[in-house]
């Protein structure tokens, strides 16, 4: 075997695992959800299967013909395939586009989800590998939102297996403890459609570690109230604008096979009310 065709085998074997990865997350065993955006995305996975084994068998024929097609190929290669595998198993960018986790996270913030944080999950399965200790109390984390797998959000864990859960008048119970909020101050903030929202921000220490939380004390919310277990190999979610946030305390629990990451630092942020970069957030860690 010529070292080409060494060559095209590995790149082949790389979007083969891509291609297998990218499949299983989206069709899994035992889940019956759909969406359209699923649907792509088997239909991606797929082609790169597909193109995967052909390069395995006939790439380097095909190739070597075409001297022109080879050279783009190897640009090509170079700078998607490697990005693609990158994104698949090391780190993925991901971009803020609502306001449910203001104020540690900004809408149009641009951030790092580390994708080994949490091992990975076997293609097709419900199961992890690698996992270690699984998130904690307080990491923020890239998922994949239940009731419409190919949407990702991003929200604060709670709550883990077995904790008991108790949400009511604003207030968060764990396990029977009630969680503190300190250092209450003004916050307003630009919302959707340019709305002006007054909110007040509070210090909220979750496990021994402090991060900011948001709470609207005129706005009712007295239909929401929250008294479960979280299951086991599940977590509970909640962004930190309390108020203003489609979490765990709607839908449910976040099995733990649809997590992807977790989000470590900020790369790049743009407000776009003021049409300006956020130089000051920029290298920022998420905590």
């Amino acid at each position: 075997m010529s070292w080409i065709n060494r060559r095209y085998r590995v790149h082949s074997l790389l979007i083969l695992i891509s291609g297998f990865f990218m499949l299983g997350s989206y069709v899994i065993m035992g889940d019956s959800t759909e969406s359209e955006g699923m649907r792509w995305g088997v239909v991606a996975g797929g082609g790169l299967l597909i193109f995967g084994v052909y390069l395995w068998f006939a790439g380097e024929s095909f190739l070597k013909e075409r001297q022109q097609t080879r050279e783009y190929y190897e640009a090509i290669f170079m700078a998607v395939g490697i990005a693609l595998f990158v994104r698949t198993f090391i780190v993925e960018p991901f971009k803020i586009p609502s306001g449910s986790m203001i104020p540690t996270l900004l809408v149009g913030d641009y951030l790092f989800v580390n994708k080994m944080s949490y091992g990975h999950r076997i293609p097709f399965l419900k199961s992890r590998v690698f996992m270690g200790d699984g998130p904690q109390r307080g990491d923020i984390v890239v998922f994949e939102y239940p009731q419409n797998p190919a949407k990702d959000y991003i929200k604060r864990i709670v709550g883990l297996p077995g904790d008991h859960i108790v949400y009511n008048d604003k207030k968060l119970y764990i396990n029977g403890q009630l969680i503190s909020t300190d250092n209450a101050e003004q916050y307003t903030y630009m919302a959707e459609r340019g709305r002006s929202v007054n909110a007040v921000k509070y210090t909220e220490t979750l496990d021994g570690q402090q991060h900011n939380i948001l709470l609207e004390p005129e706005r009712y919310t007295g239909f929401l109230q929250v008294d479960q277990v979280v299951p086991p190999r599940h977590y509970f979610a909640v962004g930190d604008n309390r108020d203003n946030s489609n979490d765990s305390r709607f839908w449910g629990f976040v099995p733990e096979h649809r997590l992807l990451g977790r989000a470590f630092v900020l790369w790049g942020s743009w407000d776009h009310y003021e049409g300006s970069v956020r130089w000051d957030r920029i290298g920022n860690a998420i905590e």
